[in-house]
């Protein structure tokens, strides 16, 4: 329970500090919403002005929602994972939003997972 929430708060401050990570969350001022099944609660990214929070909550209005498994998603988080193979396995899906967008979002998630300068 709260798997996807924990590894979030892990990379936000990560991902706030650093200058790649920064530059993609300028491109994607975007809220999601995770509805993930095994989480415990609502959750939603915010990400504006170059930087991402966590919330808990539903959105008002979220840019995109998406629906699943916990695990798949912190797998994702921890950067194990590629966001399409849990959408292509119907493990995640992208209720409201372009899966193209999740694509985005993984690049962010994962900038401090390549090397990628802070």
């Amino acid at each position: 329970m709260n798997e996807t929430q924990n590894e979030l708060r892990k990379a936000v401050a990560l991902l706030n500090e650093n200058r790649t990570a920064r530059n993609l969350m300028e491109a994607f001022p975007k809220t999601v919403q995770l509805n993930l099944e095994g989480e415990g609660r609502e959750l939603h990214i915010a990400i504006e002005g170059g930087r991402i929070g966590l919330r808990e909550g539903a959105a008002a209005n979220a840019d995109i929602v998406v629906t699943g498994d916990t695990k798949e998603f912190a797998r994702v988080v921890r950067g194990e994972l590629d966001v399409s193979h849990p959408i292509a396995r119907g493990k995640l899906c992208v209720e409201k939003g372009k899966v193209s967008e999740m694509t985005l979002l993984n690049r962010i998630l994962w900038a401090t997972k390549r090397g990628a300068a802070a």
